[in-house]
């Protein structure tokens, strides 16, 4: 009897299972021992790899704190493109709703990046490029005008502090994001 080997699909899956695994372990390290007192080695061993094996993922530690940046920016750039028959700013509104439903399934993974930035500038810096790249795609794609930087700048201020309400009181993000933005109209 043949044994079969994984398909493509079984094989990416693993990846992607293994990249997960050393995210999560990171993070949750990150948020209880602190950025600078976890090291990859650590974070490997509590994800079941070889520090080897994080560096087939990852080039650097605290690369693992993307939580998947560029399909955001993807998702960003295909959501804009999808509403050109809306004004730009519902075309904003449009673009963070959907990145807001993106996360909606992540509400502890989003905390305990949360938790883990508290320890470490570096990683504050990190969600600040991520915050910030969002922002030049948005401006970008609405045509880079002073009146696309301004939308889209509204645009992220509005998911980051819909954020922050989100993680300290539940409920919906994609929610406290629309509640954000009919506040801006009123």
């Amino acid at each position: 009897m043949t044994e079969s080997l994984p398909g493509p699909g079984r094989r990416e899956q693993r990846k992607d299972d293994t990249r997960r695994a050393l995210e999560e372990a990171a993070l949750r390290r990150f948020a209880s021992d602190g950025y600078d007192a976890t090291s990859v080695e650590t974070i490997a061993a509590d994800a079941g790899v070889s520090a080897r094996t994080f560096f087939r993922y990852f080039a650097a530690k605290d690369d693992v704190f993307d939580m998947g940046r560029d399909a955001r920016q993807a998702e960003l750039r295909a959501a804009i493109g999808a509403r050109r028959d809306l004004s730009d700013a519902d075309v904003v509104r449009q673009a963070i709703l959907v990145v807001a439903h993106g996360f909606e399934e992540d509400r502890e993974r989003v905390l305990l990046r949360q938790e883990a930035a508290a320890s470490s500038t570096v990683l504050r810096g990190r969600i600040f490029d991520t915050f910030l790249s969002w922002e030049f795609i948005v401006a970008r794609e609405l045509g880079g005008t002073a009146e696309a930087d301004a939308l889209a700048a509204a645009g992220i201020g509005i998911f980051r502090a819909a954020t922050v309400r989100w993680l300290r009181d539940g409920g919906s993000l994609p929610d406290r994001v629309a509640a954000g933005f009919a506040a801006l109209r009123s």
